[in-house]
């Protein structure tokens, strides 16, 4: 996965923030050509794709169907080219050019689109259309078209996690996040554009909204939509008044009785182990359709190889760093079944507090003097920063603090502690701040990597390095 670091970053500039939210209308595009190879077993399914695809220039897709054994002796006509094997490279060679990511359109059948029109640092379609139609075709509309022919169904059935057996009608148009971490999983799986409504984590500063709204164009209608919402309280007129198609809400939720009531499906969401995290991304990709389901197993994919790659690289230390895990105030820390403490352990360290249950935890500072933790970690949120810790005489007693190893986690959009997709930018941040000298992986270059592939967003190296520090 890393050895394509390059060419991802190709096509992160393509079809990141410049193209995701700003796409040119098919109107000023019109007149250009496009030719769709694709598996004559499926030519019902893809026509009336075409057909349905509501586009000034959906006349200049030209079709060409070939027997699966064959497509790829005509892969060369092709700017886009749907087939069964699309997990893997279809096996053509650019003198110079991208080959896109996949778009899962059945959970056996995926499109993507070639571009070998341009050299050098950036390499760009032909045609925006190339990648319009096919955000169309994974879109509720084209899954509609599938779910008429029979090739999807109208309904699908989960158990979420707690427990409950959900029955979810497809496809999914209009979603309510309820819970803060199910917002960015849901971006994550390529479906923010189906936020109706939802709450946002650690968005509270002038820099964050406006990155969160280059992520999504209208990410402040989507925050404004619900008055109020949140795990303990929720505007229910406002929510119902939407008339979403799925409420995604934490299992420890308040409300949660009240909104059944609603009869609109509830997936509640547990997460605060990676096995949780991972769990979340396959249940929610079930339920928004084939191209989401198949982005959560392209992050899971990356999550466990990020994972492999630390473990490789600081398995051998024999007396791991001790860490200290603040929350919103110095003398609250982290138990050891929260998430923060895994995202620890997965960097190859051991957090002090590990035998610590229940969520947040309040202690004195003699039990941390007792620990005496090497390295101190602070989160963006709740007022935490760094200073609490460097400027008191008190805390001066405690070898992270003599040491001057007190860091503030960064933070793009989410927190990156939180157990959500960006939790995993953290992991190898506090890798990095663990074993400066031992880890192989660059916190910035894999940020532009994650934020192109997970949330389609083009991020600046510069600013990546920035974020990483």
């Amino acid at each position: 996965m890393f050895k394509k670091l390059l060419s991802v970053l190709l096509l992160v500039a393509l079809v990141g923030g410049g193209f995701s939210a700003g796409l040119a209308s098919s109107e000023a595009q019109s007149g250009e050509e496009i030719t769709v190879l694709a598996p004559e077993s499926y030519r019902d399914l893809i026509e009336a794709l075409v057909n349905s695809y509501n586009s000034d220039a959906a006349p200049t897709l030209t079709l060409i169907f070939a027997e699966s054994a064959a497509m790829m002796d005509q892969i060369a006509d092709a700017d886009i080219v749907i087939y069964e094997d699309f997990r893997q490279d279809p096996p053509i060679d650019f003198e110079c050019g991208v080959i896109s990511r996949a778009y899962a359109v059945l959970p056996e059948l995926g499109a993507r689109y070639l571009a070998s029109e341009d050299c050098g640092d950036y390499v760009a379609p032909k045609t925006l259309l190339l990648v319009e139609f096919l955000d169309f075709i994974v879109s509720p509309d084209g899954q509609q078209v599938a779910i008429d022919l029979g090739y999807l169904p109208d309904s699908v059935e989960i158990e979420d996690q707690a427990g409950v057996t959900v029955v979810v009608p497809q496809p999914v148009r209009k979603i309510v996040a309820a819970y803060g971490v199910s917002t960015y999983l849901v971006y994550a799986l390529g479906a923010g554009d189906e936020l109706s409504a939802a709450s946002y984590l650690g968005v509270r500063s002038e820099i964050t909204e406006q990155r969160m709204a280059a992520i999504d164009a209208n990410y402040l209608e989507a925050a404004e939509a619900v008055s109020e919402i949140g795990q303990r309280a929720v505007n229910m007129e406002e929510m119902a008044a939407l008339d979403p198609d799925l409420i995604l809400a934490s299992s420890r939720t308040q409300w949660l009785d009240t909104a059944a009531e609603l009869d609109i499906p509830i997936v509640r969401f547990e997460g605060e182990s990676p096995e949780l995290l991972q769990d979340a991304m396959l249940m929610l990709g079930t339920v928004l359709g084939p191209n989401a389901a198949y982005r959560a197993e392209e992050f899971n994919a990356y999550y466990n190889d990020t994972l492999d790659i630390i473990v490789s690289e600081t398995s051998d230390v024999l007396d791991p760093p001790k860490v200290y895990f603040s929350g919103t105030a110095p003398l609250i820390v982290a138990s050891g079944e929260m998430y923060q403490t895994a995202m620890i352990e997965a960097a190859g360290g051991t957090s002090v507090s590990d035998e610590l249950v229940g969520f947040w935890n309040d202690v004195n500072l003699e039990q941390v003097l007792v620990w005496d933790p090497d390295v101190i970690f602070v989160p963006t949120y709740g007022g935490a920063n760094v200073e609490a810790f460097t400027e008191s005489e008190e805390w001066s007693l405690v070898n992270a603090v003599d040491r001057g190893n007190v860091y503030q986690l960064p933070q793009f959009v989410a927190p990156w502690d939180t157990p959500g997709p960006d939790s995993i930018l953290g992991i190898i941040w506090m890798a990095g701040i663990l074993y400066p000298d031992q880890l192989g992986l660059s916190c910035a270059e894999q940020a532009v990597y994650f934020y192109g592939m997970f949330y389609d967003y083009s991020l600046d190296m510069e600013v990546a390095q920035e974020l990483c520090g």
